[in-house]
Formats: structure tokens, C-alpha cells, sequence
């Protein structure tokens, strides 16, 4: 009898490891969509509505670094809109890594560096990097950016500090657990 029982525990703690690891995948999945998913896609599409999408209507926005300034979500949109809207404007591939990720119920704060990518007139990619801390919200079941800050510290971001962040689907190196 003690044998089944140890089997049926063995099994419930096995069951339980992969359901809770299967919803670990899911949350970190969903803010990556929602977040840097549509991010890059309004970037590469210049979608001025995708971009206001992603953002709370509360959101601050935080440059840092040289000179520093603080926008609420009216103002920075506002900016926003007038680039995009901008027929010199050129669409621009961002991409996203992490190096460091802590989640709550309804909020997330990742850290990492991001990579935009620029082509000159001759057609050759230019390369700009910045470093990010961004606070997500829930809400209406889509997160959504409510502190936005970043800065290129003063040019010392690069490509090296890029490649030493995390890819976005590696989050088990850059989550910080919450148990």
C-alpha cells in the first residue's frame, strides 16, 4: 500500500511541476507578444495605432541620459505621432533582449537593451542600442507600458552589452522567480 501511495505522489508532484512550468511559458509568451511582439511590429510598419496601442493611458516616458526628460502618455504620443506621421520617416527593425525580469499578478518590470536598425542611403545597416526599464500593467488582459525609461548611458551601450542581455524566449535566465 505504501508503494502505490508514493507512486501517486510521485505522479501528483510530476503533474504539478508541468502544469506550473507550462503556465510559467504561457505569462512570459503573452508579454512578449504583447509587449515586444507588437512593439517591433509597429516599428517595422511605422503603425502609429499599434504603437498608442501597446502604451497605458497613464504611461510616463523617461528619456534618460543626455539631458533627461519626463513626458506624460499625451505629450509623448503627441511626438510620437508627428515622426511617424513624417514621409521621411523609414521603417526601422527593433529588437529586444533581457537581462533581468520580476512579475506580480499585475505588474512586470523588465530591464534589457534593445537594437534598432537603420539603413543609410546606400542601403547599409546603422545600428543604434539603448538600454531599457519598462513597467507593464494588466489591463483589459493585454500588457501595456506604464513606465517607459531608457537612456544609451551616455554611448556606453553597444553591441557587446546587446549579445550579454537574453533572448526574449530564454526568460528562465532572466526571471527573477517570485517563490
Amino acid at each position: 500500500m505504501r508503494s502505490i501511495t508514493k507512486k501517486i505522489l510521485a505522479i501528483l508532484i510530476l503533474g504539478s511541476t508541468f502544469f506550473l512550468s507550462a503556465q510559467e511559458e504561457e505569462l512570459h509568451q503573452k508579454i512578449n507578444q504583447d509587449m515586444y511582439g507588437n512593439f517591433s511590429e509597429a516599428y517595422e510598419k511605422l503603425d502609429y495605432s499599434l504603437f498608442a496601442s501597446i502604451h497605458s493611458k497613464e504611461m510616463i516616458r523617461i528619456s534618460g541620459g543626455n539631458g533627461g526628460e519626463i513626458k506624460n502618455v499625451k505629450k509623448y504620443m503627441e511626438s510620437s505621432q508627428k515622426r511617424w506621421s513624417d514621409p521621411k520617416t523609414k521603417a526601422s527593425p527593433i529588437d529586444f533582449r533581457l537581462f533581468e525580469r520580476v512579475t506580480s499578478d499585475s505588474l512586470v518590470s523588465d530591464r534589457g537593451i534593445y537594437r534598432v536598425t537603420y539603413k543609410n542611403d546606400k542601403g547599409e545597416a546603422k545600428y543604434s542600442y539603448g538600454q531599457f526599464h519598462v513597467v507593464l500593467r494588466l489591463e483589459d488582459s493585454f500588457w501595456k507600458i506604464l513606465i517607459d525609461y531608457d537612456s544609451n548611458e551616455k554611448n556606453t551601450i553597444n553591441k557587446q552589452s546587446f549579445d550579454d542581455a537574453f533572448s526574449l524566449s530564454d526568460y528562465k535566465k532572466y526571471w527573477k522567480h517570485r517563490y
